[in-house]
């Protein structure tokens, strides 16, 4: 049994300018659920999680004029796609990542019986790859062929890293909110993309890493330690937009930077900064857990705790009991 998705409402979710936006689909006849929500990582990445509760097997056909380097990293369930502009039928298992350059997408989904999927997809537009991946592929001139007939060229197919499995699961389940989830989203993301395109250029056998091609000058380094000192230092979450305007230093090269100079993330150091002011609020006695989870930024005060207690060892209840418990 084949189910075709209306284009027109497709297209305007895909193509929207929105900073967040949900899209949803019931398929008639009570046979399932399609739901997709879209997150603008930068002006040039896009991130979209999309979920579906399909109860019986069915083909879901579509089409967008989507286009750009999509890379998909399959959560749960397996699923077939099947893609027209190239003829291509690929089970895409749990687990797995696909790594694709298309200009327009054309093709179905095919769910079994009872099939629940979750799946996590960043699309990247070509003024990112222009700078970060086409004088790194080996192949640009076959990706630019394709992409002019309308032709996708499936780039990567297998299990995915155990790294980018946990960092594809930390971005569907953001705790955050608000500028916080902001900084969160994008550091995950670019840490994906930079393990993938450095992946795929050794597949390529060309040897090249974007950390060696990124030079880092002494204005660089100083830009670089004045955003760590703002994220440890300063009261207000930067978004990583933010603190690269703040700093002078364009994002991506602020995210490899942190990873070379600092050897962790923006977001990771925005964690670091948020869990010692909430240990510092619950010691003053003067906020309860609720309170202090808001004001450094979780959506749901389990969220917190569970974060407070995987950071420090400790429930922040037992902080609370005990004010003289210290670190």
């Amino acid at each position: 049994m084949s189910y075709r998705i209306s284009s027109i409402d497709f297209e305007d979710f895909i193509l929207s300018s929105n900073e967040c936006n949900c899209w949803q689909h019931n398929i008639p006849n009570d046979l399932g659920v399609i739901k997709s929500n879209k997150e603008i990582i930068e002006d040039n990445i896009f991130m979209f999680k999309t979920s579906a509760l399909v109860n019986k097997k069915l083909e879901i056909k579509s089409f967008s004029k989507v286009s750009g380097l999509c890379i998909a990293i399959n959560l749960e369930d397996d699923v077939i796609y099947t893609d027209n502009s190239n003829n291509s039928k690929l089970l895409f298992k749990k687990d797995e990542i696909l790594i694709k350059y298309v200009n327009s997408y054309d093709g179905s989904i095919i769910f079994d019986n009872f099939t629940k999927t979750k799946s996590l997809c960043l699309v990247i537009r070509d003024s990112f790859l222009e700078k970060y991946f086409f004088k790194g592929f080996n192949n640009t001139k076959l990706l630019r062929r394709n992409f002019q007939n309308h032709i996708s060229t499936n780039i990567k197919k297998s299990l995915a890293s155990y790294k980018t499995k946990i960092l594809a699961n930390e971005l569907y389940n953001s705790p955050y909110e608000g500028d916080l989830d902001t900084l969160y989203l994008q550091s995950k993301a670019y840490e994906i993309i930079y393990s993938e395109f450095k992946d795929i250029f050794n597949l390529n056998k060309e040897n090249i890493c974007t950390c060696k091609k990124v030079k880092f000058n002494s204005l660089d380094i100083k830009s670089l330690k004045k955003a760590k000192e703002l994220i440890l230092s300063s009261q207000k979450v930067y978004s990583i937009s933010d603190l690269s305007k703040e700093v002078a230093l364009n994002e991506f090269k602020l995210k490899l930077g942190f990873k070379e100079l600092f050897n962790t993330t923006p977001g990771s150091l925005v964690l670091q900064a948020r869990m010692q002011k909430a240990k510092e609020l619950l010691s003053t006695g003067d906020y309860n857990i609720a309170e202090v989870s808001s004001i450094v930024g979780y959506k749901h005060q389990q969220s917190f705790t569970v974060a407070f207690t995987k950071y420090f060892k400790v429930n922040p209840k037992e902080l609370v009991k005990n004010r003289t418990y210290y670190f």
